[in-house]
């Protein structure tokens, strides 16, 4: 196989000394520049990291910018990587408008709603409303669909095809005419569906990509978890890598993904949630010299993760593509240089596309109201639940074993840990039992050794007011009666270069339960329901899920399209058999009433995987149609020795309160009496709002609305809202706005339009304006009602 991009690394070889000499005079914004008009992005990743190694040959080294001096002839083969017809030096916004040759600049428009559609025939397209331009889109051309003249055609249904003879096409319609091939994006208003496929020409085979220009979008929403949880998502630098979920991923992202965004202009972007070999890079950075050495991505696991770069990266600290890039690649692959990409996924073939020669890129374009019209927009085509959670674990936190003791569990802690909560005046719905439990993971059976009588710890914990849940995932080990009955069945996961086997985070190596296989799934179902059955268990923590969690080059009973649709199975399959359950990984999994945990968080303060990312993670959910958030462990984790402090862990409180769901594991009462006090404050306050978690939890069954939602949910046309990530609405009518900075005394507010009732001592604020200096000391959390709405 041979990349495009090798088509360019043979055109620079032919570049003479003179015009190498002259691009090196140039500034570095001009030679980035120059790039972008040539269609070979500043950043590096897989595809563009031979464009790269050239350079290093040449003298600039690994990241270099310039301008390259092509022949005429050789222009359209080397604007394979994005399509720019004919390599003109235009600027990056004619490139996004479609100054073409005189040819393919003549324009087609279609109408759907409230939306307008402008295409050129080279590819570019426009989307209005009204006479707003709210998006502009570029599909990439390969090298040989530019030689040919697009070819327009109209239909009765509204819609157009363009064709670059036998190598590329974009087909268009409206998102109300859905088809078979676009059943994921039924319902959808005011937009279009663009289908964009290119051809392999022998042994070349070329990305089918769309790139959305973020400058004409606004600010962008959605798309996943990500472990440094940017609000909106253009603060960060996301490169371009794999689109599914993962346990902190090569790229930053987690462990709940979803295909569609939207953004403060109303534009929403949905993308086919089963693309084959999915990619995504959302303002990827431009690679410089130094991450030729340091910025080769790998998944890892376990202690692996401690020094890690927290990624996504902030804008400030690099500088940004400035698109959203949406590709379907014909495989996964590593690349190498810079931004490179390894991961479990490395070389595994999807059995249902093996031997395609096109590839499809679809994505529906929605020119909505507003940033709220758009979001309900997408909700509308997602799968509802079919009930709420049960109130019971709402109204109360759940206490979890595992930062206090993690694998160190059993029956006298556990009963020890419950009778800690009540004497210290504190309430619980769950107590979860987590790492370590089993005799040996996958086998569901108490350790003895550690729980000699199982059924009556149950019974105790029941007579305390505890319902019990104990920790469960899809893997088993080699050395277990599970494994020795499944392994003959043909229960797990395999693979097709090894025995089935793969590293976890934990010890020894297990194989994954084949979540596509319905007798494997009634086999383990079965199981867990013995558990419940012969000691009184009422729930399950379902952890893992994620793909990168299986064996490499791996084979399911039932083929799958891409990876994701292992996660949507151990969701779908397993996971919603249960009433009482929570689950940590998601991928079009909305129909599912399961809390959805948040990834294990660090004992931390910031953005990157700390208290500052609950917020937007919690906001994230809702975008995503997923309202029963469960954030993280109160305080984190306690990873790599790093404990809370007693600050962080009333802040983290305070932010959690009127979250829908909380969960703690470390104790508030380890760190003295005064936290204790400021964190039984905390939990008061969220008693007072509780019945208004219950409400929105059960309203959402009906329409995926957020319970925790946005500021720009109840002004979507207030600019100021767009990029606040510290903050949210409870509601309508309720305004949180806990400190999340350390040190912190005082903190900057906003409030909504209208009149709003601060909680604390009843005092009126005027909304639509900002609070810079609002005083919130240590054991405060403010809180502001809508006036004429009782707390």
């Amino acid at each position: 196989m041979i990349s495009t991009t090798r088509i360019e690394r043979l055109n620079s070889v032919s570049l003479t000394s003179r015009a190498r000499a002259r691009r090196r005079t140039t500034t570095r914004a001009e030679r980035g520049k120059s790039r972008e008009r040539l269609g070979v992005p500043r950043h590096s990743n897989e595809g563009a990291q031979d464009a790269e190694r050239e350079d290093e040959k040449h003298g600039d080294g690994v990241g270099a910018r310039r301008t390259r001096v092509i022949p005429k002839a050789r222009r359209a083969r080397a604007s394979a990587l994005t399509g720019v017809s004919g390599l003109e030096r235009v600027a990056v916004g004619e490139w996004f408008g479609g100054s073409d040759s005189k040819t393919k600049t003549r324009t087609t428009t279609l109408r759907c709603g409230e939306a307008r559609l402008v295409v050129t025939r080279g590819g570019s397209v426009t989307l209005k409303r009204g006479s707003e331009i709210v998006c502009e889109a570029k599909c990439a051309l390969p090298a040989l669909a530019l030689t040919e003249d697009g070819v327009v055609t109209r239909d009765e249904n509204g819609g157009a095809t363009i064709t670059w003879g036998q190598w590329a096409s974009l087909v268009i319609r409206p998102s109300t005419s859905a088809t078979e091939e676009t059943s994921w994006c039924v319902g959808l208003r005011d937009g279009f569906v663009l289908d964009f496929s290119v051809a392999d020409a022998g042994f070349l085979h070329y990305t089918a990509e769309i790139q959305l220009d973020l400058d004409r979008v606004g600010e962008v929403y959605g798309g996943s978890h990500l472990m440094a949880q940017h609000w909106p998502l253009n603060e960060g630098c996301m490169e371009i890598g794999p689109h599914y979920p993962f346990d902190n991923g090569p790229n930053g992202l987690n462990t709940l993904v979803s295909s569609h965004w939207v953004t403060s202009k109303g534009v929403a972007v949905v993308a086919d949630p089963d693309t084959p070999y999915f990619h995504v890079g959302l303002n990827a950075p431009y690679a410089t010299w130094f991450d030729g050495f340091m910025s080769k991505r790998k998944f890892g696991v376990g202690i692996q993760n401690a020094t890690r770069t927290i990624l996504p990266i902030r804008k400030g600290r690099r500088e940004g593509d400035g698109l959203l890039r949406l590709q379907a690649r014909n495989s996964f692959h590593k690349g190498y240089g810079p931004f490179s990409m390894n991961h479990p996924m490395i070389d595994w073939v999807s059995p249902k596309h093996v031997g395609e020669t096109r590839r499809h890129m679809r994505v529906a374009l929605c020119a909505n109201a507003n940033v709220k019209d758009a979001t309900m927009n997408v909700l509308g085509t997602l799968q509802k639940p079919k009930a709420s959670p049960p109130s019971e674990v709402l109204r109360a936190p759940i206490w979890t074993t595992w930062a206090k003791m993690k694998t160190n569990v059993s029956q006298e802690k556990v009963l020890n840990f419950a009778q800690e909560i009540l004497d210290n005046g504190m309430r619980g719905s769950v107590i979860e039992i987590d790492d370590k439990w089993q005799c040996a993971y996958g086998d569901l059976e108490f350790d003895e050794s550690k729980f000699p009588k199982p059924g009556k710890m149950v019974e105790q914990l029941h007579a305390m007011g505890f319902k019990v849940t104990v920790w469960v995932m899809p893997f088993i080990a080699e050395d277990t009666n599970a494994y020795r009955e499944g392994n003959a069945k043909g229960y797990f996961v395999k693979s097709s270069i090894r025995n089935g086997f793969f590293n976890w985070w934990q010890s020894p190596p297990v194989v994954a339960l084949d979540v596509t296989n319905p007798e494997a799934v009634d086999w383990f179902v079965g199981r867990l329901k013995r558990l419940q059955e012969k000691h009184g268990i009422d729930g399950f923590k379902f952890d893992a899920g994620e793909p990168c969690f299986l064996p490499r080059r791996f084979v399911t009973h039932t083929p799958l399209s891409h990876p994701s649709e292992y996660t949507r199975a151990w969701v779908n399959n397993v996971a919603a058999r249960f009433d009482l359950a929570e689950v940590r990984s998601g991928h079009n999994t909305t129909g599912n009433a399961s809390l959805v945990r948040m990834g294990d968080r660090f004992s931390d303060w910031g953005i990157e995987n700390g208290l500052g990312s609950i917020i937007p993670a919690l906001l994230t959910s809702g975008v995503l149609g997923y309202p029963f958030c469960l954030p993280d462990i109160i305080g984190g984790n306690a990873y790599f020795g790093k404990n809370p402090d007693e600050e962080l862990l009333v802040r983290w409180t305070q932010a959690n309160a009127l979250m829908p769901a909380m969960q703690f594991s470390l104790t508030p009462w380890s760190s003295g009496a005064g936290t204790t006090e400021l964190v039984a404050r905390a939990l008061e306050k969220r008693d007072q709002f509780v019945d208004a978690l219950v409400h929105h939890s059960e309203r959402a069954v009906e329409t995926l609305e957020p319970i925790c939602r946005p500021l720009w949910w109840l002004d979507p046309e207030d600019s100021e809202t767009f990029r606040i990530g510290d903050q949210f609405a409870i509601g309508d009518d309720v305004i949180v706005a806990p400190v999340v900075c350390r040190g912190a005394n005082e903190r900057a507010i906003y409030l909504t339009e209208g009149r709003w009732r601060e909680l604390a001592n009843g005092k009126v604020h005027e909304g639509k304006q900002w609070m810079r200096n609002f005083e919130a000391p240590i054991g405060a959390l403010p809180i502001f009602v809508r006036c004429d709405v009782e707390a």
